[in-house]
């Protein structure tokens, strides 16, 4: 029997439903997350699932609304002096932590400062920065060594890792460490005490959090919170969620894997479709300190076999109609969007790769892939991987284990018989591979780049001529430079992208699509 026609019966069962779910106190909104909350360091890590968490818990200086223009969010106003190198912020009145202390200039210097030491647009503006000052308790300064054009775009960044602001005595934690504890001044508290790593994570409405008063966009405007409690539920079995979902015993599923789409879709209780706008760009990461992947030839081999067409196979269940490829490192709708110098992802032979891989010299060096057990789309890419790497002639060894625990593998930079990995799939949001100045992975930064810490001086040097850079066209023909610098070391090979489908009850309402899944202006009804 298949998965489908098995829940077809199960969904005429009535389900015993918890007490709570009985109660009208409180409301609360019931999510399946498709990706376990590992980490609640949304600087620490770019999993997805920390980054939706981030937007919760935290708040940021200044919010890009959908169309990615800037707009002020915690801040009430800014000005520009001395020609473009000097920004001062004015916070709004009235912010406050979730501790009850007032949010403070230096808190948003020092969580500027730790931000800055680990994302990629972050680097940039730590790179370009004179000094921070406090002028008072709600006002503080940027001043530049020279004019930055895109503070405010970076600052208010949707992609991660967002500028998101902590109290100073948590900004000041290294971040190269993981924070004890998520204090920020979002919309959401999170309740740590009911938090069970793998199972469930809560948040409570915070009740002195004051929303701007125009419409939500992108990350501006009002985060009105019209429910009192998010509970985040982490259910690996789907066949388990989307009975769940028949039953309203859950409201809201982040990520139906594509062959319960139809079935969901007959349910009378429940709209399913897409929610995301952007769509999910899958990726292959190789670790570049460590043999094989050390070898640049041997990444291109890898690059020759990769046939895009077979991953978004798997990424979309046999749907390719929910998805599509490029040969670039942008996203597929981003004006920097090109093939240039894409040639070896154009081969997609396995022949030639074989013959490339003997050539490069590997010794047949064991190759430990990570292959993350959710969400389900990178469940199955991961086996395609294996299976290419394999067919290649790599000596594999496929390590099987939630995202959690993929999240903290990857940054082990040793061997692989000391921890380390040697690669592994991943995925980001459309809306965080843009440009160069959101796209994380595109860096040739060594230890600076994200996990895998490829090297490469001239893409650095190329990324720090398009920040500075104001004229679009020369933006979008720098990009493009930028792509063709990449192709020739691979800080990671572009895969595909899909547009994963989203079921929620009916009784939510301000469910608005958009670049990110946003969870306030939700309520629910009865």
């Amino acid at each position: 029997m298949h998965r489908r026609d098995f829940l077809k019966a199960l969904a005429v069962t009535t389900f015993p439903m918890p007490a709570i779910a009985q109660s009208a106190k409180p409301k609360t909104v019931r999510i399946i997350k498709n990706q376990n909350l590992g980490s609640i360091d949304p600087i620490w890590t770019t999993a997805a699932a920390t980054q939706d968490f981030s937007f919760m818990v935290f708040d940021v200086i200044v919010g890009v609304d959908e169309n990615y223009i800037p707009k002020p969010q915690m801040a009430e106003s800014w000005s520009i002096e001395d020609d473009g190198r000097t920004y001062i912020f004015k916070l709004r009145p009235g912010l406050k932590f979730h501790d009850g202390e007032p949010v403070r200039a230096v808190d948003c210097i020092e969580s500027i400062r730790r931000w800055s030491a680990r994302d990629v647009a972050g680097q940039s503006v730590a790179a370009a920065t004179d000094s921070m000052d406090v002028m008072d308790d709600k006002t503080f300064r940027i001043r530049l060594k020279s004019p930055f054009p895109l503070l405010l775009e970076a600052l208010g960044k949707l992609s991660p890792a967002s500028c998101i602001i902590m109290p100073e005595r948590l900004a000041k934690v290294d971040p190269f460490k993981q924070i004890p504890e998520a204090i920020g001044s979002g919309p959401f508290m999170f309740l740590k005490n009911e938090w069970v790593p793998g199972q469930l994570a809560a948040f409570a409405k915070f009740k002195d959090y004051v929303p701007r008063s125009e419409p939500a966009s992108g990350l501006a405007g009002g985060h009105v919170v019209k429910v009192d409690r998010v509970e985040w539920s982490f259910i690996s079995d789907a066949a388990t969620a989307a009975a769940a979902m028949q039953s309203g015993e859950q409201d809201y599923w982040d990520g139906v894997p594509p062959d319960l789409v139809p079935l969901l879709k007959e349910s009378k209780t429940l709209n399913v479709g897409p929610r995301n706008t952007g769509g999910v760009y899958y990726t292959f990461v190789m670790n570049h300190l460590q043999p094989p992947f050390n070898n640049p030839a041997i990444r291109q081999a890898v690059a020759m076999a990769v046939n895009q067409t077979d991953y978004l196979t798997a990424a979309t269940g046999g749907l390719p109609e929910n998805g599509g490829t490029c040969t670039s490192f942008y996203t597929c709708t981003s004006p920097n969007v090109s093939d240039e110098g894409a040639a070896v992802l154009k081969e997609r032979n396995i022949e030639k790769a074989r013959a490339a891989l003997k050539a490069a010299g590997y010794a047949g060096e064991k190759v430990v892939f990570i292959g993350s057990t959710e969400p389900p789309a990178i469940a199955a890419i991961a086996q395609v991987s294996d299976d290419l790497m394999r067919r290649m002639g790599f000596n594999v060894e496929f390590v099987t284990t939630d995202f959690a625990g993929m999240i903290q593998r990857r940054v082990n930079k040793d061997t692989v018989d000391k921890g380390g990995w040697s690669a592994f799939n991943s995925t980001y949001g459309g809306v965080d591979m843009r440009n160069p100045s959101v796209n994380t992975l595109l860096r040739g930064a060594g230890a600076g780049s994200w996990f895998g810490w490829p090297t490469n001086p001239k893409l650095e040097e190329l990324r720090s001529q398009w920040f500075v850079l104001t004229d679009d066209a020369e933006r979008i023909r720098v990009a493009r430079e930028i792509q063709v610098e990449a192709f020739k070391t691979l800080p990671y090979i572009p895969l595909c992208y899909s547009f994963p489908a989203t079921a929620y009850n009916k009784k939510l309402t301000g469910i608005t699509r958009g670049p990110f899944s946003s969870f306030w202006d939700i309520d629910k009804i009865g």
